[in-house]
């Protein structure tokens, strides 16, 4: 069962912390980053984003596996190569579209990697066809 949340955006500030936001379309988790990411690479900022998500998902009856899409929001494309076995450790059943931002010229306050994850939940009528109801 999902809970009833009504249609909010959350802003990309570092100061408030990420949440699930019911959206039009399903779900979204924005503004999702490593809680303590001042003393983390890029590589386990991304891992603790990801294990972030995992208990926020959970109360909406979500997972990873829910995930349609996720926008990358970097400050260091260069370093972004190195979270590639993360994406595969936390994404090896689904493979999400991704779009990527590059945030150039980010100050060194920000996290180095910051994610919006998407989730589209299909209408009754498109779950049904697939059933084959």
């Amino acid at each position: 069962m999902m809970k009833d949340k009504t249609l909010t955006r959350n802003t990309r500030s570092v100061a408030s912390r990420p949440r699930v936001v019911q959206t039009a379309a399903g779900f979204e988790l924005a503004g999702l980053y490593a809680p303590q990411f001042r003393t983390m690479e890029l590589v386990d900022q991304c891992r603790a984003a990801f294990e972030e998500a995992i208990p926020l998902l959970a109360a909406y009856d979500l997972t990873l596996r829910d995930v349609s899409r996720i926008v990358c929001h970097i400050a260091d494309a260069d370093e972004f190569p190195a979270s590639f076995p993360v994406f595969r450790q936390f994404f090896s059943n689904t493979s999400p579209g991704m779009t990527m931002m590059w945030l150039k010229d980010a100050p060194s306050s920000v996290p180095k990697i910051m994610f919006d994850l998407i989730i589209n939940v299909p209408e009754e009528e498109e779950l049904e066809a697939e059933a084959g109801f």
